[in-house]
């Protein structure tokens, strides 16, 4: 080419991405990170909500888009050229209300407490889309939200959390092979790039309301279910659970997002002589049931899924849910050795308390990303997945004291033991109802 223009002009490869930096923040003794918080919000101060429960943060506040965590230098000195850190993504799908503070904040503590551990040592950056999709908004959100981590670089993302955008993400995920850490409960999510720290067990869930029915002597009940990607799982589950436990539903709905008649049907229950109210689904339908259950002047016994733990989201939530029985996921209180030592670093770490599941699923799956990344040969999301494989017995905040997380291949579902929990919201208190621990009919007689 040079010879048939007449230029002896060369030309150069010059870096396609920029070169690591180095903050400059790194200490000896400790892990530290980019930002004191990771929201915006922080630069307020410290905040405390009125109810130990409800989430720690502030309806509206944005997460920091990156954020760096460094491991202690323990007197070790480097060639001087940095290490560019190692990406986990954070994927927002849903509206989070007060709990966005709690969700990145425990992330953040998670990853120092395992550097200051020497699970790993390298740094870690947090990189974090808001891509908020089903069941309110579209389905390609979510996705492009995924990609956007997938371009950035991230070895593994957790999320998302809801589990419409969990079956939406499913074949994207294994498509790309970057692992998501999920919180979705959905059966239905499942494949070699799809793991759950699960925010409950959809089958499970219906077949402890069902139990729960038994076990409080409600034999007559009128059932609730949302549609939606787990909706018929739900219904399926909760009937044959039902039917086995001696339970009759008087009365069967399907209700979509924003349900209408609630008072109706509710009344129609009554009046058969439902004994109890079952309702699972997504949860935003429970503002629409205090009004209801108000205009009739009727405080019937029920129990509701894990959307239950919406209390955390808003004060609103919070009101809208009392008087339900829920599955929870938070054990015993001052049960779990994990979870209090956990509450206090969090406590010293960002000046304020946080008791809710959100601290504690978000703790759990941020340990369970670098576990993932510290047990692979080599940075990249297939070795990752199989890092992930290898977690076993992982000490957790979440549930009672007897729970852990473990994977192994073909089983990416995360939680075993006792982490899911029944609690009761009752006068603006909530309860500790009992773990979930089935018997033999044949014990009982």
């Amino acid at each position: 080419m040079a010879e048939e223009t007449g230029s002896n002009e060369s030309h150069f490869a010059e870096r396609m991405f920029p070169a690591p930096i180095d903050h400059d923040i790194a200490q000896p003794d400790r892990a530290v990170s980019s930002v004191y918080s990771g929201v915006d919000t922080a630069e307020l101060g410290s905040w405390q909500n009125e109810r130990w429960y409800q989430g720690g943060g502030r309806v509206g506040e944005k997460a920091v888009r990156s954020i760096v965590v460094y491991p202690p230098t323990r007197g070790l000195q480097t060639q001087g050229d940095p290490f560019e850190p190692v990406k986990i993504g954070i994927l927002i799908d849903m509206d989070l209300g007060q709990l966005l503070a709690d969700w990145v904040d425990a992330t953040i503590l998670a990853l120092e407490d395992a550097l200051n551990e020497g699970v790993y040592d390298r740094p870690v950056e947090i990189c974090t889309v808001d891509a908020r999709g089903l069941p309110r908004e579209n389905y390609l959100k979510t996705r492009a939200g995924y990609l956007r981590l997938v371009e950035q670089g991230c070895v593994v993302v957790i999320g998302p959390m809801i589990s419409d955008n969990a079956v939406n993400l499913r074949d994207l995920a294994n498509a790309t092979g970057v692992p998501c850490l999920s919180w979705t409960g959905a059966v239905r999510f499942h494949g070699e790039a799809c793991f759950t720290v699960a925010n409950g067990d959809i089958p499970t869930e219906s077949v402890m309301c069902a139990n729960w029915c038994a076990q409080s002597g409600y034999r007559r009940v009128g059932f609730f279910w949302e549609r939606g990607s787990s909706g018929t799982d739900y219904a399926d589950y909760f009937r044959t659970a039902a039917g086995r436990a001696g339970v009759d539903i008087v009365k069967e709905v399907s209700l979509g997002p924003n349900p209408r008649d609630l008072a109706d049907h509710l009344e129609t229950m009554r009046t058969q002589g439902a004994e109890a109210i079952i309702y699972v689904g997504y949860g935003y339908a429970t503002f629409h049931f205090a009004k209801a259950f108000a205009a009739l002047d009727w405080d019937p016994p029920r129990m509701m899924g894990t959307a239950f733990m919406f209390y955390s989201n808003s004060n609103a939530w919070a009101e809208g849910l009392d008087g339900w029985h829920g599955v929870d996921q938070l054990g015993e209180d001052g049960t779990n050795p994990n979870y209090e030592a956990m509450l206090t670093r969090f406590q010293a770490r960002f000046g304020r308390l946080s008791r809710n599941v959100v601290v504690a699923l978000s703790y759990d799956s941020a340990r369970a990303a670098i576990a993932g990344i510290a047990n692979a040969s080599i940075a990249i999301p297939s070795e990752v997945r199989l890092g992930l494989e290898k977690i076993k017995w992982m000490a957790c905040t979440n549930g009672g004291p007897a729970t852990y997380l473990t994977f192994a291949p073909y089983d990416h579902r995360g939680y075993k033991g006792d982490f899911l929990t029944i609690r009761e919201l009752r006068g603006g208190e909530l309860h500790f109802r009992g773990y979930f621990r089935p018997q033999w009919p044949s014990n009982q007689t």
